[in-house]
C-alpha cells in the first residue's frame, strides 16, 4: 500500500474510513451473557469465560460436523488440515462450485506465506451415496493461489457462472490490524500491482490455478465483487467502498476471456442520502446479483451501509437503473432467495454491528419484494416480514458478535455465518413468513494460539461465510479453518445429488450469414432432468425438438420439449443475415433443471464460440474452405429429416454439398 497523504491515505485517514466497512475498527464495549458463549468480550477474558478459549465453545444444536480442515497444507483433512498444523493467518470468504471450493485469506504468515486463495475438493461430499460414505467424507486442499503482497487482503472470493473462473477482491488492509509490515517491498512501494484491485483466476486446472488478469485502478481496491453474466457478456460488478479519494461506486467491468483483460463500463453511485436522514455513512459494501425470478432481468441488491439495500436493474450494465429500495442502517449483505417462495420474490438483507453497549448484535430482515414489480418513485418498496437478531441486549467490541455473510437456499434455508455466533440456521417459515432459528454449531478446533489474526479479534469461533451445497454447509471460520457441516432437517440426498454433465458439438466455429449450426448435446445424468441451452438473439432456431423463448437480455432460449434422462440432444440455428461486419456470438451455457423448469443451474464449460463473417470478410467464398467438411453439409435427408419439427426446406442453402 502506498501512502498518499495529500489524497487522503496516511494510516489515520484509512483506519477511519474503514471502521463502517468489514474488518473496521471499533468502539469498546463491556459484556453480557449469551447462549452457548457465555459472556461476549472479543480478545480478553471476561469472569471464567474466554473466548479465545475453544474448550468453552463446544457447542451445537441439530448440527453435526462431518470434517474439518485447517488449510495448513495441500492434501486431505488426515493429513494436511489437522488442528496443530493450521494456516498461520486470518481466512475470509467461502465460494462453492460443482466438486470445488474456493477459500480466500485475510492474512498469510510464516510458515504459510503468500496465500490469496484455496482451492478444496469437496467431491466426496456431494457424491455421498450414504451417510456413511458422508461421514467418511474428508475436505482436500488441491492448490494455493500466490498473494504477493503481504499488506494486502482478499475480502472477497466469487466464481464464474461456469466455474472457469473466480474473481478475487483485494485491499490493503492486512496492515491495519497488525498483521503484517505497513510498508513491504523497497522504498515503501508495494511489490504487488494488484494490491488493491479486482483479480481474475483461471481455475480450470485446479491443480494449477493461473492469475490471469486484474482491474488495479484503486489504491485501496474493492471490498467485494460479484460476477454475472449478461447478454452473454462476462461482467465484474465490484464495490469500492472508499471515498478518501472521489472514487467510491458500483464499478461494472466487463472481463475479456480471451485476454483477461478488464474494461471498465459504469460506475454507478446514489444522488444524495435517497431519504434516509441525515448523518448516515454513505459506504457501499456489497453486492448480489440474480437473474429475477419473473422478469428474467439480472438484478442486483445492493448493501449500501446507512443508505440501505438499493435494487438495480443491470440489464446494461452501461445504464444502471435503480428499481427499488429499503431503508436498513449498516447494510451489510443482502441475498435473494434463488426462487419463488410460495409465489413471493423474497430477499434477506442483514446488518453488520462493529461494536455496541446495551444494544442488538444485528440484524437480519426478512422481505417482501414484489414491490419491484410496482415501479418505482424513490420511495421504499421493499417491505419488512420479519427480523431476527441473535442477541437484543448485549455488549462487545471489535465485530465479536455480529452477523456477517449467509446462504440463502431454494428450500427457503438461511445458512448464516456469525461470527462468534458460529453458523446459525435460519428457516424462512412461509405460513407465517418469519424466521426461526433451527440450530447452530460453534466451530472451535483448537489452533495454536499464534495462527489467530492478531489485529482484530482472536476469538474462536469467529466465522466469516457460510453456503451451502447438495444439503451440506461449508463454513469459513477467519481463526481455525473450513468446516462441513450437516442439519438434521435439512435433507441429504442419499443417492448424492443430482449429477449432470453435458458436452457441446458444433458444427464449427466461423459461418457465414443464413447458414446453419447443428447443436449437439451429449447428456449424461443420473436422473431424469430437462435440458436448455441459450443462443443469441440474432439466430433462428430451424429445427429440432425445442421450443424458443428470447429473454429481455438479447437472448433466446432453446428448451427441449421432453426431459431426458441422458441422450443425445440436437437442434439447429440459423445464423444471421446482412452482417456488414464480422461477429461472434456466444452459445451456451447449457442448463438443467429437476423441477419441470421451474428452476434451472447451468453447467461449467458448455459456452462456445461461433463468429459470423460480415460481407467485409469475404462473406461466402471465406467460408468455402472452414465449413466444407461439417456435419451440416452432410445430414440432409439422413439427420434433418429423421428430426421431427424440422422443415428441411428451411436448410436449401445453394452453397450446401446435397
Amino acid at each position: 500500500m502506498t501512502h498518499d497523504t495529500d489524497r487522503g491515505f496516511d494510516r489515520r485517514t484509512v483506519i477511519k474510513t474503514a471502521a463502517a466497512g468489514a474488518l473496521g475498527l471499533a468502539a469498546t464495549g463491556t459484556a453480557s451473557a449469551h447462549d452457548g458463549l457465555g459472556s461476549s468480550g472479543s480478545t480478553t477474558t471476561s469472569g471464567d469465560h474466554d473466548h479465545t478459549d475453544p474448550t468453552q465453545h463446544t457447542d451445537s444444536e441439530n448440527v453435526e460436523k462431518l470434517d474439518y480442515h485447517s488449510l495448513g497444507g495441500v492434501g486431505t483433512s488426515s493429513n494436511a488440515g489437522r488442528p496443530e498444523e493450521p494456516h498461520y493467518g486470518a481466512i475470509t470468504e467461502i465460494r462453492t462450485h460443482g466438486d470445488f471450493a474456493y477459500v480466500g485469506f485475510f492474512s498469510s504468515d510464516d510458515p504459510t506465506n503468500d496465500r490469496g486463495m484455496a482451492i478444496l475438493d469437496i467431491s466426496e461430499f456431494t457424491d455421498a451415496e450414504s451417510f456413511t460414505e458422508l461421514r467418511n467424507a474428508e475436505l482436500s486442499v488441491l492448490s494455493f493461489v500466490r498473494n504477493d503482497d503481504a499488506a494486502s487482503a482478499v475480502m472477497d472470493v466469487k466464481v464464474s457462472a461456469d466455474g472457469a473462473y473466480v474473481f478475487l477482491s483485494k485491499q490493503p488492509y492486512t496492515a491495519l490490524f497488525n498483521e503484517t509490515d505497513p510498508t513491504p517491498g523497497t522504498d515503501g512501494e508495494s511489490t504487488d500491482a494488484t494490491a488493491g484491485s479486482v483479480v481474475a483466476v483461471d481455475v480450470r486446472d485446479k491443480g494449477n490455478p493461473e492469475v490471469v488478469g486484474a482491474y488495479t485502478a484503486w489504491t485501496t481496491g474493492s471490498h467485494n465483487a460479484t460476477y454475472h453474466r449478461v447478454g452473454g457478456e462476462d461482467y465484474v460488478f465490484a464495490c469500492k467502498d472508499l471515498d478518501a479519494d472521489g472514487t467510491a461506486g458500483l464499478y461494472a467491468l466487463h472481463f475479456d476471456r480471451a485476454t483477461g483483460q478488464f474494461t471498465l463500463v459504469n460506475r454507478w453511485t446514489i444522488d444524495g442520502d435517497g431519504g434516509v436522514g441525515t448523518g448516515g455513512t454513505k459506504y457501499i459494501h456489497d453486492i448480489t446479483i440474480q437473474d429475477d425470478p419473473r422478469t428474467g432481468k439480472p438484478t442486483g441488491y445492493l448493501s449500501y451501509w446507512d443508505m440501505g439495500l438499493r435494487v438495480l436493474d443491470l440489464s446494461d450494465p452501461a445504464n444502471i437503473e435503480e428499481i427499488g429500495r429499503f431503508e436498513m442502517d449498516r447494510a451489510h449483505y443482502a441475498e435473494p432467495a434463488p426462487v419463488l417462495l410460495d409465489g413471493r420474490r423474497i430477499v434477506v438483507a442483514g446488518q453488520e454491528t462493529p461494536s455496541v453497549d446495551g444494544g442488538s448484535s444485528g440484524e437480519l430482515y426478512l422481505l417482501d419484494a414484489d414491490g419491484l414489480d410496482e415501479g418505482y418513485d424513490g420511495s421504499p418498496n421493499l417491505a419488512e416480514l420479519d427480523s431476527w437478531e441473535l442477541l437484543s441486549d448485549t455488549s462487545f467490541q471489535n465485530f465479536t458478535l455480529s452477523p456477517h455473510n449467509f446462504d440463502v437456499t431454494e428450500d427457503g434455508w438461511v445458512h448464516l455465518a456469525h461470527y462468534h455466533g458460529g453458523v446459525r440456521y435460519l428457516d424462512i417459515d412461509t405460513d407465517i413468513w418469519q424466521l426461526r432459528e433451527k440450530g447452530y454449531y460453534l466451530p472451535h478446533e483448537d489452533v495454536p494460539e499464534d495462527s489467530k489474526m492478531e489485529g482484530l479479534n482472536s476469538a474462536t469461533p469467529f466465522t466469516w461465510g457460510a453456503v451451502e451445497r447438495d444439503g451440506i454447509t461449508f463454513a469459513a471460520d477467519i481463526n481455525t479453518g473450513v468446516y462441513a457441516l450437516r442439519h438434521e432437517y435439512i435433507p441429504f440426498d442419499a443417492d448424492g445429488g443430482t449429477h449432470v454433465t453435458a458436452e457441446r458439438e458444433d458444427d464449427g466455429s466461423t459461418f457465414t450469414a443464413g447458414q446453419t449450426n447443428r447443436v449437439d448435446l451429449t447428456i449424461a445424468t443420473d436422473t431424469e432432468v430437462r435440458v436448455r441451452d441459450e443462443i443469441p438473439a440474432e439466430w433462428a432456431v430451424v429445427g429440432g425438438d425445442a421450443t424458443t423463448t428470447e429473454t429481455v437480455n438479447g437472448r433466446t432460449e432453446v428448451t427441449f420439449d421432453l426431459p431426458t434422462e441422458g441422450d443425445e440432444l440436437t437442434y439447429f440455428a440459423e445464423a444471421p443475415s446482412g452482417l456488414e461486419n464480422t461477429q461472434t456470438y456466444t452459445f451456451g451455457p447449457v442448463s438443467y433443471s429437476t423441477d419441470g423448469g421451474e428452476t434451472w443451474t447451468p453447467l461449467p464449460e458448455t459456452t462456445e464460440d461461433n463468429t459470423v463473417l460480415g460481407v467485409s470478410s469475404g462473406g461466402l467464398g471465406a467460408l468455402g474452405v472452414v465449413g466444407a467438411g461439417s456435419a451440416a453439409y452432410q445430414v440432409r435427408d439422413r439427420l434433418l429429416g429423421s428430426l421431427p419439427g424440422v422443415d428441411t426446406e428451411l436448410h436449401d442453402h445453394p452453397d450446401r454439398e446435397e
